[in-house]
């Protein structure tokens, strides 16, 4: 069982359960829409929901993995309790995986301002304080840099200058390193 952003690639691979929590509506009728084209026998089950608030029938259910995607960054002055939430539903020796921003506090991808956003070391060394050993750490800045170098292209092709503004901002903040990327996958001990 895994509990994951909106993303069920692991029940349709694997045969798992997948369990989606995201506080954005919006996200999770994607995923249910997406989910009902893949295929109707998927077990995956998507809650609209806020990671320090989950609903009843899951937050005491314990999985195997914990997908995190870019999604505590922008609870960044909360950040080792998005950890300690992770680790509280992971079983022993479960996976966690993390793939979020990291850097400076910068407009455009935070709106907490109430601390200065975690570095790639803070984001580590929170994972290590909430008992996991780190497997993986990687600085995935290049990554984001070309995924959002791809879809400023999409949005100049559809000439949609609200999109390309907002994307050559990104791509100036990441040349600049404002902002990158950071994946860790861990061990709960």
């Amino acid at each position: 069982k895994a509990v994951v952003s909106t993303q069920s690639t692991g029940a349709k691979q694997f045969g798992c359960k997948v369990v989606g929590v995201d506080v954005v509506a919006n996200n999770i009728a994607s995923a249910k829409k997406f989910q009902a084209e893949e295929s109707s026998r998927l077990n995956v089950h998507f809650h609209e929901a806020n990671f320090f608030n989950l609903p009843a029938q899951i937050k005491y259910e314990m999985f195997t993995h914990v997908w995190a995607q870019v999604s505590f960054f922008h609870n960044h002055a909360h950040l080792r309790k998005c950890v300690d939430v992770a680790a509280s539903m992971l079983k022993s020796g479960g996976t966690f995986i993390l793939v979020d921003y990291y850097g400076p506090r910068h407009p455009v991808f935070t709106r907490d301002t109430t601390k200065k956003a975690p570095d790639m070391e803070e984001y580590i060394q929170t994972v290590k304080d909430a008992g996991f050993d780190i497997i993986i750490q990687e600085d995935a800045s290049r990554h984001f840099l070309a995924g959002t170098t791809c879809l400023r292209k999409i949005a100049g092709e559809e000439k949609n200058q609200v999109e390309m503004n907002f994307y050559d901002g990104r791509i100036s903040s990441i040349k600049e390193k404002l902002i990158g990327m950071v994946i860790i996958i861990a061990q709960k001990k």
